[in-house]
């Protein structure tokens, strides 16, 4: 055990991040999608059915920051996360978030 412990202190920490799942978007509009890095602060002008979606992604986030829409509920909804995705139904424009979902426990039972 305490040899594959100090194998594992020696192997560089590059190496070690580069093994781990990076997350990324995905921006879903009428017109296609596409996957974008949440490590760049980005914003992004999608084009949607009522209008314009404006997307941030920042600080490892992303969500809607704008949207026109008769009620925004997508500007309210927060940042995404996997497994919970934003979206502006009136646009028909969705941002989700593909990676580790955490492993944490939602539920225990006996």
């Amino acid at each position: 055990m305490l040899v594959a412990v100090l194998a594992l202190a020696s192997v560089p920490a590059t190496l070690l991040a580069s093994v781990a799942p990076q997350e990324s978007a995905v921006i879903t509009a009428p017109a296609g999608s596409t996957t974008v890095s949440l490590d760049t602060p980005s914003t992004y002008a999608v084009e949607g059915r009522e209008g314009v979606v404006t997307v941030r992604v920042g600080d490892g986030r992303v969500w809607v920051a704008h949207a026109e829409c008769p009620d925004s509920v997508c500007v309210r909804s927060g940042t995404a996360a996997p497994g919970r995705p934003v979206v502006c139904a009136p646009n028909g424009v969705a941002v989700s978030v593909r990676g580790s979902e955490g492993g944490g426990l939602d539920a225990r039972s006996r």
